[in-house]
């Protein structure tokens, strides 16, 4: 019988992407299948997530490591950085090991990214117990790190990913980028959508005149798209003939926002929304919009990225509007199947012009709107991610095994 360990920073019912991608495919799955292990803190009792968005599986939270806190002088603080990473590295893989004991039954170890020693402590791990690892590369691991931390993952990345019975991506670009750079074995996973927002018929406008137009964005405002707002704040100026708003719902604060000038007059602030309240606002707006950064430090993690309200916001049977670059993954899918507009230049008045589309081609919006809720159904559906992931697991540890 197969029982995999999943191990992630940040597990179900924390509010981040990867804990609800993690959520939805897993909520698929016998609980019997699968146990969590955490690495970095459980989810706050006082967020506004209930016990319903917490998984059926058994959970493990793996206590904090200890580290030096003093500074050195004279610049040698890499020095003391270097250390912890390796007092970290140590401690954990002990910490997994002992899990592992009270689950010797465990036939897979997978460990998502988003922690520099989750990788190598569960390789370890997987080595000292000759389970099968998988890593699932929810952002580029090569890339996410600075300093000391990416001179070690450069390093140890290929021996770990060459010796791995299998990688784990979100979408196409990640796995071909994979197979291409280590010959690993990939398995496609994407990140479903709800298997609500699936059920519910497409949302229709019950009249074109408003006296007001709504941009909706939904989730974390960060590094990766701080100029895109810009950009689109910029845009909306350039067409203050029409009544246009933007939205956004998000955790960080009104203050944190204008500090990198996302403010103004026509934008509103909102406090995150839970799981089951997100999806209605995302259906009352008139855009959504999806931004990437253009002048990124961490391009690579950009071309490849799989945003996880990606498949949300094709279901929601609104226009998607993606501010991105034109080589990512996101341009490419709403290109290739023609269900979404892609502004894919750094550029405020060429955004301009394709918010004025969406604004006046109702007959483009029907049709991008309704190829986008078939492509929601076909590659988002939680369930196909759920059957996706235990058949490569299955099909992966029989080869391994022969």
């Amino acid at each position: 019988m197969m029982k995999f360990a999943l191990i992630s920073h940040i597990l179900p019912p924390s509010p981040s992407g990867q804990s609800v991608v993690l959520y939805r495919i897993l909520s698929s799955i016998k609980e019997d299948v699968y146990y969590l292990i955490g690495t970095r803190f459980a989810a706050s009792p006082d967020n506004d997530m209930d016990d319903q968005f917490r998984l059926q599986g058994h959970y493990y939270y793996l206590p904090p490591e200890p580290i030096f806190k003093h500074a050195y002088r004279f610049g040698l603080s890499w020095i003391l950085k270097t250390i912890n990473i390796f007092i970290k590295l140590y401690a954990r893989t002990r910490n997994i090991l002992g899990v592992l004991r009270c689950e010797p039954n465990t036939t897979a170890i997978i460990v998502c990214t988003g922690d520099f020693v989750d990788l190598p402590a569960g390789y370890l791990v997987s080595r000292i117990c000759g389970v099968p690892f998988y890593a699932y590369i929810f952002d580029d691991y090569l890339y996410q790190f600075i300093g000391a931390e990416r001179w070690i993952v450069k390093l140890i990345a290929p021996y770990i990913f060459k010796h791995s019975t299998g990688i784990i991506g979100p979408n196409e670009f990640i796995c071909q980028e994979y197979h291409q750079r280590y010959g690993a074995t990939t398995a496609l996973v994407r990140n479903p959508c709800d298997k609500t927002e699936l059920e519910k018929e497409p949302f229709i406008p019950q009249s074109d005149k408003k006296n007001r137009i709504k941009i909706v964005y939904t989730g974390a405002i960060y590094l990766a798209n701080f100029g895109c707002f810009r950009n689109l704040i910029q845009a909306m100026k350039l067409l203050q003939e029409y009544p246009i708003e933007l939205h956004i719902f998000t955790s960080q604060t009104p203050d944190q926002l204008a500090g990198e000038g996302i403010q103004g007059e026509k934008i509103f602030i909102h406090p995150h929304l839970s799981y089951s309240e997100v999806f209605e606002h995302q259906r009352n707006g008139d855009i959504l919009f999806l931004p990437l950064a253009f002048e990124s430090p961490i391009p690579e993690i950009i071309r490849t990225s799989a945003p996880g309200k990606f498949g949300e916001y094709l279901a929601s049977g609104r226009p998607v509007l993606a501010h991105v670059p034109a080589d990512s993954f996101v341009a490419n899918y709403l290109e290739k199947y023609q269900c979404g507009q892609v502004a894919g230049e750094n550029d405020p008045s060429i955004l301009k012009d394709h918010i004025f589309k969406l604004i006046n081609d109702k007959g483009f919006c029907r049709t991008i709107t309704q190829n986008a809720y078939q492509r929601a159904k076909l590659d988002f559906d939680p369930q196909v991610a759920g059957e996706n992931l235990l058949e490569f697991l299955s099909i992966s540890m029989r080869k391994n095994q022969g």
